[in-house]
């Protein structure tokens, strides 16, 4: 198994930290606590789902198309496990536990594109040099 990553592990603490402090902020204020679990649960299914994708990607590009077979599968089976999810937790509830599992479920991803966005950014910062015309990606 592949190291953690220092973007994934910033990615994870911070919608985990995120989640926490707004699930508390349910339970107590909102005293919701199906919303509170429901939203939880959406940012580690959101998680695993963000996690899944990277790591599929990887395993296509080392892979090859004779993987292409196993990805659709593995995408066809997350998919139903991140629709089902907020059937099997919320069930019959309240539509708020709805709404919390998928404001759960999409955090991770905004959380991603603004770590990743800061990275590119001090990434390029550090990369210009005053006077050079031009800038260096990293592959």
């Amino acid at each position: 198994m592949e190291k953690v990553r220092p973007f994934a592990a910033a990615v994870a603490t911070r919608s985990l930290v995120i989640a926490a402090i707004a699930a508390v902020a349910l339970a107590t204020f909102g005293h919701s606590r199906i919303a509170a679990l429901a939203l939880i649960a959406g940012t580690l299914i959101g998680l695993a789902y963000l996690f899944h994708i990277a790591t599929g990607f990887n395993r296509l590009t080392k892979g090859g198309r004779g993987y292409m077979p196993f990805l659709t599968i593995e995408s066809l089976v997350r998919v139903f496990v991140a629709g089902a999810a907020p059937l099997l937790i919320v069930g019959r509830g309240p539509w708020i536990g709805y709404f919390t599992y998928l404001a759960g479920f999409v955090a991770p991803l905004a959380v991603a594109i603004l770590t990743y966005r800061k990275q590119i950014v001090s990434e390029c910062a550090s990369t210009d040099a005053p006077g050079s015309s031009t800038v260096q990606t990293p592959i």
